[in-house]
């Protein structure tokens, strides 16, 4: 099986490659270990599936044609069967040769929480605005008056969460 790295761009040596690029505005790529991604292609099993995945391993495009990929700044590699779950989501990674559910980083699941964070504030805000409007209009019913307090406290809830403890963080309850 077939694992290629860190494909590059870069200008051959040959005239005719040079004359290649330039009347047909073609880009060569070589693997960290020089191999020409034109020319190792031959190496991969047409009967196997292949991945190309990005520099923290995320699987970014699956082909059973390895000509199908341009893996600029990634690299390829191939597998004999995929999960039927697996897919270029950003959720799987190709890790000593298996594909397995993505590990995320510190970093990547408090930029989630974050987002998450923003998202619930957003909906609550949002949520919030044409209730709010009833109350101070003096036409609120008391189920929207209800619904006003509720969705104020999940608001207040929702901006108290701290993104940085992620993934240990307790998201409150939307109200119904």
């Amino acid at each position: 099986m077939q694992n290629i790295k860190n494909f590059s761009q870069y200008t051959p040596d040959s005239e005719q490659a040079r004359k290649i690029i330039e009347d047909f505005n073609v880009i060569y790529l070589k693997s960290e270990d020089g191999q020409d991604w034109y020319e190792c292609q031959k190496s991969f099993n047409p009967d196997t599936i292949k991945v190309m995945y990005d520099f923290n391993n995320v699987i970014r495009s699956i082909s059973g044609d390895v000509s199908a990929f341009n893996p600029e700044g990634m690299s390829v590699a191939e597998v004999s069967n995929l999960l039927d779950s697996c897919d270029i989501s950003g959720q799987w990674q190709y890790i000593n040769g298996a594909i397995v559910p993505r590990k995320y980083t510190k970093g990547e699941l408090v930029a989630q929480a974050e987002r998450r964070k923003e998202e619930l504030l957003a909906l609550a805000s949002n949520t919030i605005a044409p209730l709010q409007d009833t109350v101070e209009l003096e036409e609120a019913t008391l189920e929207e008056i209800e619904r006003l307090k509720a969705w104020k406290k999940y608001r207040m809830q929702a901006n108290r969460i701290d993104p940085t403890i992620a993934p240990d963080i307790e998201w409150p309850a939307q109200p119904v």
